[in-house]
């Protein structure tokens, strides 16, 4: 089975499990699992402050072996002890329903993995990152248009605020999770993250090996542009819109 069918299969797993109440709180519960390394707030992420970033490409983290042993409150040696860079085309996005950037990502040969920008109101307790988590969120929003809910209307002085209806953890996980697919973007960028090794469960664009850079912690964009996989050719940023929602879409003459 290539990687592509392993991925359409384990899409498809997630979908029906996310059917039942207790399949949709085992993935929530999973997702969620080394989340104080996930936000950079756990004890070994103290050591990356400062660090200076290893420049990499997604074809180099894709081939990353993967630790045989990920600690629950902790990095695993090397990969997830390091600060990297890379540059590539961000080629999709999605609000994830624990509130992180989902960001797919990928080279010229249309290798990709995924980045992650978290909620920063969101982050487990002390993150170390929480400065550039919020700087790299507050950047992409720009880039795009995005802003978060508004707030519920303040209630009358003197009468108490209507608590919200309950929603089941799980049936909004599960309304998330079965939402449409990435919006499509062609956006060169340049990703600053620290290294994390998820598991694979489908996710759009996940590598190999489900690297990710997690969190992302600082990001700069380029411009518009086509990778070669698409074009066999570059695309001059300047000749297309600021913003290409459909990967396929004609490039615009000059």
């Amino acid at each position: 089975m290539c990687s592509s069918d392993l991925n359409e299969y384990l899409a498809t797993a997630k979908r029906a499990t996310l059917q039942t109440a207790g399949g949709a709180e085992a993935l929530t519960a999973a997702v969620h699992q080394r989340w104080s390394v996930k936000t950079g707030a756990d004890a070994d992420a103290g050591s990356l402050v400062g660090q200076t970033p290893v420049t990499t490409t997604v074809s180099a983290m894709r081939a990353l072996a993967v630790p045989a042993v990920l600690p629950p409150d902790g990095r695993s040696q090397g990969t997830e002890k390091t600060v990297w860079e890379l540059s590539a085309t961000l080629t999709g996005y999605k609000h994830e329903s624990d509130g992180d950037y989902h960001l797919v990502i990928a080279d010229d040969q249309g290798n990709t993995m995924i980045a992650e920008i978290p909620d920063p109101t969101a982050l487990a307790p002390g993150s170390f990152f929480a400065t550039q988590i919020t700087a790299a969120r507050q950047a992409f929003d720009e880039q795009f248009g995005l802003h978060e809910a508004a707030p519920a209307a303040a209630a009358p002085a003197g009468v108490p605020p209507a608590a919200p209806a309950p929603v089941p953890a799980a049936a909004e996980f599960s309304l998330a999770a079965m939402a449409p697919a990435l919006t499509r973007v062609t956006e060169s960028v340049t990703l600053q993250g620290l290294g994390f090794f998820d598991f694979a469960h489908g996710q759009d664009g996940v590598a190999p090996n489900a690297i990710e850079l997690h969190p992302v912690i600082s990001i700069e964009f380029h411009g518009a542009e086509l990778p070669h996989f698409l074009t066999g050719s570059k695309t001059s940023r300047h000749c297309r819109p600021r913003h290409v929602r459909e990967v396929f879409e004609p490039v615009r003459k000059c």
